[in-house]
């Protein structure tokens, strides 16, 4: 049945021939010539794929649109992680100094999506950077399951260059500043690794632990290095350890009671830009022989703090302190345990009741040594973190090197984290509020894919606004009220 003139005349792209099919041929599809041939000297036109049909007198083309199921996300977070991405941008340049670039990428991607993400497992990785902005901003970073896995163990087993990482940052600190140095335990019941042992404190329990030490500058209160070791290892013999493998030359080690000068005695001698700030524990022998119980003089502006500071013949120093508040609550605590005691002996505890003293190589006023012990605390703050707020409370992993390279992958998300923190800690509508809030009010910031593939922030209250504004996100738009008109001709 021939094809109807009305219908060869709706306009078509060229070099095509309508064909009608169907039962009542009266159907009628497009195709497009792609040739001829010749048959007994005469020209046959050859047609080739349908590209098109004429439906209710009109050409539609045919377009072969992919399913929902397969297209890309057109909805994608962006605050967070665009943030970390700012903050972290030396992180990767370091990196990259280590790693080849896909190296170097994944695991800056892996930190910053444990860092956003704290409860987020290994197998969730890839859905989860297909899902924020981190895919547009680094695309084709392969993260699934077997990679993440694979990676982590190549991080372990490559750990020099791990150590190099550390190293580097150790070498920035600046030689005036204090770094603290203190270990967190972490359940870990894997039977593969040799890094699954009891500790002291976790014996009672019957669990077995991993140790994690870091070094935390105080005055930028960012974490410098870090090291896992055994559950089982002592602070004491950590500590030479640890400053010889991360090459930590540069400084004032505040430790806590855990460690010991002695042990790192060899260390400290071989190191004259390293120095130490060392509590002792108060049966220490040079505490009755330079009788630093025996305070002289109180710290200006503590109420009810006492101080006294002695040199050694060796030309060390000793601070010693008493809080009074502190002194009454031991005291109150100790009698309470005891039904019966020796007056005697409650008067030679006294004495110890509040105190702390310390040993240090640095001669300098004990207001100021005081001030540096406590301030120390950050790293306590910087632990609850590592493990409330990030998740990093038990180990996941099996074989000694992927322990080691999930706890860099830790490292670098502490960092990112801590970063995180003194960024809300400058914006005015985030003062007081919980770090985990203030990762909400990012979350509600998301990019939108417009029908002509534009990215566009998702509409936010003005108080989001000036938040992402203050956080450097967005730009400042600068309001002029009451503009000057043009002046009056004259």
């Amino acid at each position: 049945m021939a094809v109807p003139e009305e219908i060869r005349k709706v306009p078509r792209p060229k070099n095509t021939v309508v064909i009608s099919y169907g039962r009542n041929k009266d159907k009628y599809a497009v195709k497009q010539r792609i040739g001829c041939k010749s048959v007994n000297g005469r020209k046959i036109p050859i047609d080739g794929p349908t590209i098109g049909h004429i439906i209710d007198g009109v050409y539609v083309e045919d377009v072969e649109l992919p399913g929902m199921a397969v297209s890309e996300c057109d909805f994608r977070r962006w605050a967070d992680v665009e943030l970390c991405c700012n903050l972290s941008q030396d992180i990767l340049t370091d990196l990259r100094g280590l790693y080849n670039e896909d190296e170097a990428m994944r695991s800056y991607l892996m930190a910053i999506l444990r860092t956003v993400e704290p409860d987020v497992n290994d197998y969730e990785l890839q859905d989860t950077y297909n899902d924020t902005w981190l895919s547009i901003r680094y695309p084709g970073a392969a993260l699934s399951k077997n990679t993440v896995c694979e990676h982590i163990n190549q991080l372990g087993r490559t750990c020099s260059r791990i150590t190099g990482f550390m190293t580097a940052r150790a070498g920035k600190v600046d030689v005036t500043h204090h770094l603290g140095i203190d270990g967190t335990l972490k359940s870990n019941e894997s039977d593969v690794n040799t890094f699954s042992d009891h500790s002291r404190k976790a014996l009672k329990k019957g669990t077995r632990d991993i140790s994690v030490i870091y070094a935390f500058d105080i005055e930028t209160g960012e974490p410098v290095c870090s090291k896992a070791y055994p559950g089982n290892t002592v602070d004491i013999s950590a500590l030479s350890d640890f400053i010889e493998t991360n090459d930590v030359n540069r400084g004032i080690i505040i430790a806590d009671k855990g460690f010991s000068y002695t042990a790192a005695k060899k260390v400290f001698d071989s190191r004259p830009d390293l120095h130490f700030l060392i509590p002792l524990k108060r049966d220490a022998n040079c505490i009755a022989k330079y009788r630093m119980y025996d305070y002289n003089s109180n710290v200006p502006n503590r109420k009810g703090l006492a101080s006294r500071k002695e040199r050694m013949h060796d030309g060390k120093f000793l601070y010693s302190y008493r809080d009074a508040q502190r002194a009454s609550e031991e005291e109150s605590t100790w009698i309470s345990k005891h039904d019966d005691y020796d007056p005697h002996e409650l008067n030679e505890l006294r004495k110890e009741f509040g105190s702390i003293v310390f040993m240090s190589d640095v001669d300098m006023e004990p207001e100021t040594a005081y001030k540096a012990y406590e301030e120390r605390w950050d790293i306590e703050v910087m632990f609850r973190f590592y493990k409330d707020v990030l998740m990093f409370d038990q180990t996941k992993v099996h074989d000694d090197w992927s322990v080691v390279g999930t706890e860099f992958i830790n490292f670098l998300s502490v960092v990112m984290t801590h970063r995180l923190r003194k960024a809300f800690d400058r914006v005015p509508l985030l003062k007081g509020i919980p770090y985990n809030h203030a990762m909400k009010k990012l979350r509600r910031a998301s990019m939108v894919r417009d029908s002509k593939g534009v990215w566009l922030i998702r509409k936010i209250t003005d108080k989001d606004r000036q938040i992402l504004t203050d956080l450097g996100l967005m730009p400042r738009i600068t309001e002029i009220k009451n503009p000057q008109g043009r002046p009056k001709k004259t």
